[in-house]
């Protein structure tokens, strides 16, 4: 008698059953074992660290900022008040992140101070809040079981190591036989497998913030000009989403609008809300990864783009996030091979050609970054970012008259470019036209952008505030070249303030030297990222305040 379909899958079932239960009984045990694991190994390593440490009488430093902080001066720091040798050994803790604000800074801040207990937090914050702003709310791409599961995310990260273990090629589609590569040195350092990076996600609440200044935060469509006619822009996309309430592209081009406007917020709910009509929308996954790309959330960024680019491979804007996304992780190949991904589906992608320039003049190929800046330019003459980062790219070169009329033109174009007025007071400095300097740098002070954002000041009280509750001491550093009367202003009526000020020592290590020598880029006007004798020159004047003011060193 022959077996019946029926009873052909009851056998299965029957024989598969076993194996399935057993697939979930040692899931189950793998993730108990990590967790639990994982808890004890902490515990007992984060115990013993402390101990040993207290033990030795080492003063811990916890160093918060941005990309000008991460794997920058906090190590040499610790070396030198080391070697000071004032009897107290030192521990820097480095927390900078790449591309953060001081919101993204705070909301962290407590499960530092718990998971660390430094004596004293050394701030050099606040150089992105005029020109970032932040979006997150708490739904991740992953579903809510694996976003919580930690076997799933242990094989995310092994998978992520695994997959630049074979030389990072053909991601996304990319080809893997490009010739340039062959005589490309190999990058060292990056942070796209670092589960802290990954992994943590901050608990709080993003809200609306109060920018000025450039508006351009993200996308190949932005621009730091203002467009006269947004208002009507706006009016016209809500009255199309009035008379169709599921037209998803309206949703996108008005989130679009807000996120130019500085307002991510909004932008983010109206991208999600087009994805919600539309889950095919490739634009609104774009777009909306752009956004968690600035909250340094960049596993969500890598999936929603990835998500973008399984609905449409030949979508330019998705390569071009996906370039600038590991860009700002020091992952300079895979940028590259990103960027130029979308220009080979769109020539005409003037922002891809800009960040392509971007990263050859950070590794000071300058005749590559001058051609790609070039092309953007001619492609959008109304772009600030490669007009500015030619005219830096220039001056890098000495090529003082060059940079001038590109800094002028950024002006001219956006008038309250904070970042061209006070590069143009550098220059002019350079040039020794001391009254050309004196008169950029009177036009900035008067449109008040010396001063920290109001953003700035508020988040820089409220880390005070929880300091304070701990009895941790604060040091505020001003950036580089950077007046520090902004930073004093904030902390008025604030005593127990520590500051660093940086402007006398690097203008007399630049005046003796050159720029060059002490930075790497020009990225905020008037300095940029430090060289390694950039840092530690930091670090020593950073060293030099805290001994004095603190041990009386």
């Amino acid at each position: 008698m022959k077996n019946t379909p029926t009873k052909m899958a009851t056998s299965f079932w029957q024989k598969i059953a076993p194996a399935l239960l057993g697939l979930l009984l040692a899931f189950m045990i793998l993730e108990v074992g990590i967790r639990l694991g994982g808890f004890l190994l902490l515990s007992i390593q984060e115990y013993g660290n402390l101990h040993s440490i207290k033990q030795k009488g080492a003063y811990r430093i916890l160093c918060l900022g941005e990309s000008t902080t991460y794997k920058e001066y906090p190590h040499l720091l610790e070396q030198v008040l080391n070697q000071r040798n004032i009897g107290m050994r030192f521990s820097v803790i480095d927390k900078g992140r790449p591309g953060t604000n001081t919101l993204a800074i705070l909301s962290r801040v407590e499960s530092y101070l718990a998971e660390y207990h430094p004596d004293m937090v050394v701030a050099m914050m606040g150089i992105n809040d005029k020109r970032i702003s932040y979006y997150q709310d708490n739904t991740a791409p992953d579903a809510w079981l694996f976003r919580y599961c930690r076997t799933y995310r242990l094989v995310k990260i092994l998978c992520i190591h695994f997959l630049k273990k074979i030389k990072r090629e053909d991601i996304y589609g990319l080809s893997k036989s490009d010739p340039s590569r062959k005589s490309r040195p190999k990058d060292a350092g990056t942070l796209s497998g670092n589960p802290d990076l990954l992994n943590e996600t901050p608990a709080f609440k993003i809200k609306e913030l109060d920018f000025y200044g450039a508006k351009k935060i993200s996308g190949p469509r932005s621009s730091y000009s203002n467009d006269g006619g947004i208002s009507k822009t706006e009016a016209s996309l809500k009255r199309a989403i009035e008379l169709d309430p599921k037209n998803d592209k309206a949703y996108v081009e008005l989130g679009r609008l807000y996120k130019n406007q500085g307002d991510s917020f909004q932008a983010g709910n109206l991208f999600k809300k087009a994805i919600e009509l539309n889950p095919k929308n490739d634009d609104a996954y774009v777009e909306l990864g752009g956004l968690y790309r600035f909250l340094d959330e960049f596993s969500q960024t890598a999936d929603l783009l990835r998500k973008a680019l399984e609905i449409n491979p030949k979508n330019d804007k998705a390569y071009f996030e996906l370039g600038w996304l590991y860009q700002m992780q020091g992952e300079r190949r895979l940028s590259e091979d990103f960027f130029k991904k979308a220009i080979e589906i769109n020539p005409k992608n003037d922002s891809a050609y800009a960040k392509l320039g971007a990263g050859y003049r950070r590794q000071r190929e300058f005749s590559l970054a001058e051609d790609s800046f070039k092309k953007a330019i001619e492609i959008n003459p109304r772009d600030v970012f490669p007009l500015f980062e030619l005219g830096g790219l220039y001056r890098d070169q000495g090529k003082f008259p060059e940079a001038e009329v590109l800094f002028k033109k950024a002006i001219e174009i956006y008038p309250r470019n904070s970042r061209a007025l006070v590069a143009m007071s550098s220059l002019y400095e350079e040039m020794g036209k001391p009254e050309l300097a004196k008169a950029y740098a009177s036009k900035a002070k008067h449109l008040g952008l010396e001063d920290q954002a109001a953003v700035t000041a508020d988040n820089y009280h409220k880390l005070k505030e929880i300091l304070d509750k701990k009895g941790i001491k604060l040091v505020c550093v001003q950036y580089p070249v950077r007046k520090v009367d902004p930073l004093k202003r904030i902390f008025e009526k604030d005593k127990g303030v520590i500051f660093v000020d940086n402007e006398r020592v690097f203008k007399e290590a630049v005046r003796e030297g050159s720029y060059n020598e002490y930075f790497r880029d020009m990225f905020g006007g008037d300095f940029g990222h430090c060289t390694p004798k950039g840092n530690l020159l930091l670090a020593q004047n950073i060293a030099d305040v805290i001994l004095k003011e603190v041990f009386n060193k």
